[in-house]
């Protein structure tokens, strides 16, 4: 009797470009050299060569080739919280706080790279930030009305506490609450938030998707 073998790591078969099979983590057996998956494939799927291609990428979200780990996410949320409050002490020394508000958005969000999708919490007006002169507006004030400078506060102190942070290829995403000690009173604000870190081909991550909201109350 032929012998049956579970595949539970990525198979590809080579053949003609027309005739490609890949096939990853599907309820498939090899049956005396050939493949057996017609839950998925259908009818071409019991034999090879088969008309039929199944493409599945297992670093879908992946595009420079880099690593994320859940530690790099961890550094980047340090890395915010840092040049949040460093803006706010400079503000409130007298310093060239936008400046460092500019020089910190280039850095930290990736807007010379693509899209940023950036919802920051207080703001109703315009909630929404895709261009990096919005969201300096939103940290330390500029073109929008309703921004009255949410770095320049000043915080002293930003605790994070991630829910969950998970990583796929050089994309890192992570959920929770943070809680801002403001600098003045010593009252803490909770805000929820959702962050996307991309590690780009230079190594550096910068920050893809922002978004932060105040818990609800019923």
């Amino acid at each position: 009797a032929p012998s049956h073998l579970p595949i539970t790591r990525v198979t590809r078969i080579s053949a003609p470009p027309t005739q490609m099979l890949a096939v990853a983590r599907l309820p498939t057996t090899l049956r005396a050299g050939r493949v057996a998956a017609a839950p998925i494939l259908g009818r071409c799927a019991n034999v090879l060569p088969c008309t039929a291609a199944v493409a599945i990428k297992s670093r879908a979200l992946s595009t420079s080739g880099q690593v994320m780990t859940e530690q790099d996410v961890l550094n980047m949320q340090k890395t915010w919280s840092d040049g949040v409050i460093a803006i706010g002490k400079a503000f409130m020394e007298g310093g060239d706080y936008k400046g460092m508000a500019k020089g910190a958005a280039s850095t930290i969000y990736g807007y010379d790279y693509g899209k940023v999708l950036f919802k920051p919490t207080r703001c109703a007006e315009v909630p929404f930030r895709p261009k990096p002169e919005d969201a300096l507006s939103y940290f330390v004030g500029g073109h929008i009305a309703e921004d009255k400078g949410f770095a320049i506060q000043p915080w002293s102190h930003i605790k994070w506490d991630n829910h969950g942070i998970y990583c796929s290829g050089d994309v890192g995403i992570a959920m929770g609450e943070y809680y801002f000690t403001d600098a003045k009173t010593s009252a803490v604000s909770k805000v929820e938030y959702t962050f996307g870190y991309r590690k780009h081909s230079d190594g550096q991550i910068r920050i893809f998707l922002h978004h932060s909201s105040v818990p609800y109350k019923p």
